[in-house]
């Protein structure tokens, strides 16, 4: 039985010699490794679900806070614009340069336009005062502020807002304000625009308005994304205006993205802490309103999810070691019974036996131990009676050593006569071979005669068969000529009787000549039968002959060119009706020819095909003399083995001679062996 003791000796053996380790270690591992994995793995998902839900939630707290904000800023845009569309303000900075008014005017449109900056004051108790700078001229200021006021044109603000040409520009706060240089009850932000020439057609005037800065802290005090969050609001340039937190740092603020108006990121402070920053940029003035939370107070709700992970897995170290303490127990006390037991059968000892209760595989185990124990204690008491049958044997062993020795000498004198006959056998097949081997040398001979007259054959083959192609279209070419002939002759035919209508024509035509002469020797007559009067008749019929002997002449100058063309017609239908002959006969002679060219080519293919059976006979006398010499090669191949072989087994013979003395002296050896097994196994107890 195994002990506490020996159950953590075991335990704390290495891996590589105990599998209770083995178990231990995997079973541990992979438990607390999965219970780690998952408890973190859970862990961070849930924080990193908190994180994107507060990024979600203090994007839309700011972008609705910077959304009241700009409300209220762009009231206080309405109001100088409400100023600007009002035609007596316009009317009345319009006349104020004016310099030929009276002082009394003067001061008559100051108070008007003092009485309306007033009415603009009171539409919003925040608003501190609003001023009317002059630029060109030598005006006081106008403001609701009656005294106390600064006008200084070559301030910084004062230039940037005549610099944006009419564009409103808005200014950080100021403990004093911008109209003085003594304190204010009240920190002042502003915003000031160019009024004149651009948009009001007049002089040049500076529109300041002053804010009281209560404004922006009340709307960055009712925003808070967490107990130790900051809310700001800093400007374009990145310059912080106003913040919730009093002993926050003050450093710049740079947009992460300056095409996005809006958005949110986490980033490390100043002190090296993680915190949420959420921020949305107003269209109205620019200026960027922040959020900055600690990360980690948004994510002070999973610190309960982590305490119960680290709790989950501390209980699963636990657990996990003591299932891992009972699978040694249960796994590692029949091994070590097994070893013991195991060391006493190397022993000689084998009637220990495994005692497990179970059928699991250790109980299997346990089963087949002691089925091998039972198995080899057979074994043995077989074995003692094998001992003694091998001393007998051993008599009977030399015995028969004596006999093989003689069968030995016997069978040694019989191989010498066969090694004998086996050395002329070879002698003969080396005689074969070499005149095999002449006849192989004369047959690649004829082998390459026969191809260079295949190749010959071949070609003369392929220049009858282009003579064919050549006389075909030869023939081709004459049977079209013949047809041209024929047509040209069937035309020249058509000419020549188109000749002979020509011919016939003409002689009308002459017939009309005639005629029409004789019509103008009448008229001749009977003009010079009217006398004066017939004179205009004559001159008609004079012309009429001239035209008619004109026509006359013309028709016998055809005629003679028909005569003569019909004459070449003529002759052209002779001579061609002479060469048709000819060119029938050149087509007889072609295609006899083209007959003598495909009964070439037809020779000339037998020739091939024959030469084809030539080769392929050539080719198998090639593959027979080929066998014949590989046969010869086996033959002496065989017979020179043959002679090895008879010489071996002479040589072995006069072994087998030498081992059947030895083997007496063995079959003694072999009694002394046994009689010694007998005594090593009397030392196992069965």
């Amino acid at each position: 039985m195994l002990g506490i003791k020996g159950l953590f000796s075991m335990l704390f053996r290495p891996p590589t010699r105990s599998i209770g380790t083995k178990l231990f270690l995997i079973f541990f591992c992979l438990v607390c490794l999965s219970v780690a994995a998952i408890g973190l793995v859970s862990f961070n998902i849930a924080r990193n679900a908190i994180i994107d839900q507060m990024q979600n939630s203090s994007q839309q707290t700011i972008t609705l806070a910077s959304e009241k904000l700009d409300m209220k800023q762009q009231f206080y845009l309405d109001l100088s614009s409400q100023l600007m569309k009002n035609s007596s303000f316009s009317e009345h900075i319009f006349q104020l340069p004016n310099q030929s008014q009276s002082k009394e005017e003067r001061l008559r449109r100051i108070e008007e336009i003092r009485g309306l900056l007033d009415q603009l004051v009171l539409s919003d108790p925040r608003i501190r005062d609003i001023s009317l700078f002059p630029l060109e001229d030598e005006l006081d200021p106008i403001s609701t502020r009656r005294e106390g006021i600064e006008s200084n044109k070559d301030s910084i603000w004062m230039k940037d807002i005549q610099q944006a040409g009419g564009e409103v520009i808005w200014l950080p706060i100021l403990e004093s304000g911008y109209l003085s240089t003594a304190p204010a009850p009240k920190p002042l932000y502003a915003y000031g625009k160019l009024l004149g020439k651009s948009n009001m057609g007049s002089h040049d005037f500076v529109l300041l308005v002053q804010i009281e800065a209560v404004v922006l802290e009340e709307m960055i005090q009712a925003v808070k994304l967490s107990e130790g969050a900051e809310t700001a609001i800093y400007d374009e340039l990145g310059k912080r205006i106003i913040t919730n937190k009093a002993d926050a740092l003050n450093s710049d603020f740079v947009v992460p993205n300056e095409e996005v108006s809006s958005g949110y990121e986490i980033q490390p402070n100043t002190l090296g802490e993680e915190e949420l920053i959420a921020y949305q940029s107003s269209p109205v003035n620019r200026w960027i309103l922040v959020g900055k939370a600690p990360l980690q107070e948004l994510t002070g709700a999973t610190k309960s999810i982590q305490t119960i992970t680290y709790l989950a897995i501390a209980s699963s170290v636990l657990v996990t070691i003591i299932i891992g303490l009972w699978l040694v127990l249960m796994i590692g006390k029949p091994l070590g019974q097994l070893q013991i037991l195991m060391n006493q059968a190397a022993n000689g000892n084998l009637i220990g036996r495994l005692v497990v209760r179970g059928k699991d595989e250790i109980g299997q185990v346990a089963l087949a131990y002691n089925q091998m124990m039972e198995q080899i204690g057979h074994l043995v008491a077989e074995t003692r009676l094998t001992v003694e049958e091998v001393a007998a044997s051993s008599h009977r062993i030399a015995e028969v050593a004596d006999q093989t020795a003689t069968s030995t000498q016997e069978i040694h004198l019989a191989s010498e006569q066969i090694a004998q006959g086996a050395i002329g056998l070879a002698t003969e097949a080396e005689t074969g071979n070499s005149r095999v081997e002449q006849m192989g040398s004369r047959l690649v001979e004829v082998q390459s005669l026969q191809l260079r007259m295949t190749s010959t054959a071949q070609e003369v083959n392929v220049v009858c068969h282009e003579g064919g192609d050549t006389v075909n279209r030869l023939i081709v070419r004459t049977t079209e000529t013949e047809g041209h002939f024929r047509n040209v002759n069937q035309r020249v035919n058509g000419l020549k009787d188109s000749a002979q209508s020509i011919y016939e024509l003409l002689k009308l035509m002459t017939e009309m000549a005639k005629q029409t002469k004789v019509l103008s020797l009448n008229a001749s007559i009977e003009a010079s039968r009217s006398g004066v009067a017939g004179a205009g008749f004559r001159v008609i019929a004079e012309e009429i002959r001239g035209l008619a002997e004109r026509s006359n002449a013309s028709i016998g100058h055809v005629g003679d060119l028909t005569e003569s063309i019909q004459g070449e017609v003529s002759s052209t239908v002779s001579a061609m009706t002479m060469a048709l002959p000819f060119f029938q006969e050149m087509i007889a002679d072609v295609h006899a020819v083209h007959r003598l060219f495909e009964n070439v080519q037809g020779q000339m293919n037998n020739l091939i095909s024959r030469l084809g059976d030539v080769t392929g006979s050539l080719m198998h006398l090639d593959e027979t003399q080929g066998m014949l010499t590989y046969s010869m090669g086996e033959v002496s191949a065989v017979s020179q083995q043959s002679s090895a072989a008879s010489e071996q087994v002479a040589s072995l013979c006069a072994t087998q001679l030498f081992i059947g003395e030895n083997l007496v002296e063995l079959s003694e050896k072999l009694n002394q062996v046994s009689k010694k097994l007998e005594q090593q196994m009397q030392g196992f107890q069965v």
